[in-house]
């Protein structure tokens, strides 16, 4: 791994590093901490007459990771640490999920290596208490058809937490102002969309010198809670000839005595004039003590094009889902979820236009 060595004299003067003492600030610990899901449920998929699979049956589902995080406190006050987060489940394309510094004190926080940017990090959405269907966790148990276009994660097709060009954990530099009377704003900057130990960019090939900017409100008015929150981001330099991508995202959530509702909308264009996506989640959920529930809609949807009046790449999604929770001690809880999911598409000479399935699944979601 290559490591810059970053010049002390200007950090200090800028007030980043204090100078040494004999009550130095302790070096920093690490501890482990992370997620386990475990799922089994049946599903019933409508089979196409032009597939031959069947993907109707039961099955069980994993999901878990463990985050190494750190933190320390120097002399100056200022906070720096880790965040690391490895996929325990194996994963050949990206083991290590996140994987950045943290930076912060009275002057907000700085995130420094691979996360998800602003944008995606400060968008509300209607709370969910099964799987969750505006992360794309329903395309687990439905499968979606290979005539399908769209993709889910980070896309407005299965998502409003998004990216530009979908980039997720790409290297990035992000700052984050302290929240002000409920605002807080965020930006990063993006120079591409590679991560981990990434090649320096060749900005006449690659999709480079991407920004996001997020904001949100959130704010408690006796009993009564609001958050409100928007985004936007793109890249500005590209291949000759494409488009620069971009992606922007609005929410909405209110709450009052254990009910809450909320509503998401998204969008996105890729780098053609067919790769445009929009999407929107609303839900609505009830939550007293230890158990809760939620019932959610999503809808998201690809624009194709049409040439010589064949269309292609068009694609329609739609998931209903209600869920419920229950905890039963610290960091374990009982979940569960019954859906819905359909997908569909226009294009021409598809022979199977759409499907659909629906789902029940249980599970058990450990936090440690």
């Amino acid at each position: 791994m290559k490591k810059v060595l970053l010049g002390t004299t200007a950090i200090v003067a800028a007030g980043m590093i204090a100078s040494p003492s004999a009550d130095a600030a302790e070096k920093l610990k690490v501890s482990i901490g992370g997620y386990m899901e475990q799922w089994f449920g049946y599903v019933s998929q409508d089979e196409q007459d032009s597939n031959t699979a069947d993907y109707s049956g039961f099955d069980v589902k994993s999901d878990a990771e463990l985050h190494a995080k750190g933190m320390t406190t120097l002399d100056n006050g200022i906070s720096v640490g880790i965040n690391v987060q490895l996929e325990a489940n194996s994963n050949t394309s990206d083991q290590i999920d996140e994987s950045y510094m943290i930076i912060k004190g009275n002057f907000g926080e700085i995130n420094i290596g691979s996360e998800n940017s602003s944008l995606y990090k400060m968008n509300y959405a209607p709370a969910e208490y099964g799987i969750g269907i505006n992360s794309g966790d329903q395309s687990s148990w439905v499968t979606k058809p290979s005539n399908i276009s769209g993709s889910f994660f980070r896309s407005p097709f299965g998502s409003t937490n998004v990216e530009p060009a979908r980039t997720n954990d790409s290297e990035k530099l992000t700052y984050y102002t302290p929240r002000i009377e409920g605002f807080q704003l965020g930006v990063s900057y993006i120079p591409t969309t590679s991560q981990d130990s990434n090649a320096q960019p060749d900005r006449n090939s690659d999709i480079t010198d991407g920004y996001t900017i997020g904001a949100n409100f959130k704010r408690d008015f006796g009993g009564f809670d609001l958050g409100i929150s928007g985004g936007y981001g793109t890249f500005t330099d590209g291949p000759s000839g494409q488009d620069d991508p971009s992606a922007w995202s609005a929410g909405l959530t209110v709450g009052f005595g254990g009910f809450s509702l909320g509503a998401s909308y998204a969008g996105s264009e890729g780098t053609t004039d067919a790769d445009e996506n929009e999407g929107f989640n609303i839900g609505a959920a009830y939550a007293s003590g230890p158990w809760g529930v939620s019932l959610g809609y999503f809808h998201g949807e690809r624009d194709g094009s049409t040439t010589a009046g064949v269309t292609s790449g068009q694609a329609d999604h739609d998931t209903f889902a209600l869920s419920g929770k229950y905890a039963l001690g610290p960091g374990v809880t009982a979940a569960g979820t019954l859906g819905y999911t359909e997908y569909e598409t226009d294009d021409t000479g598809v022979a199977d236009n759409s499907t659909d399935g629906t789902y029940f699944v249980v599970g058990l979601k450990l936090s440690f």
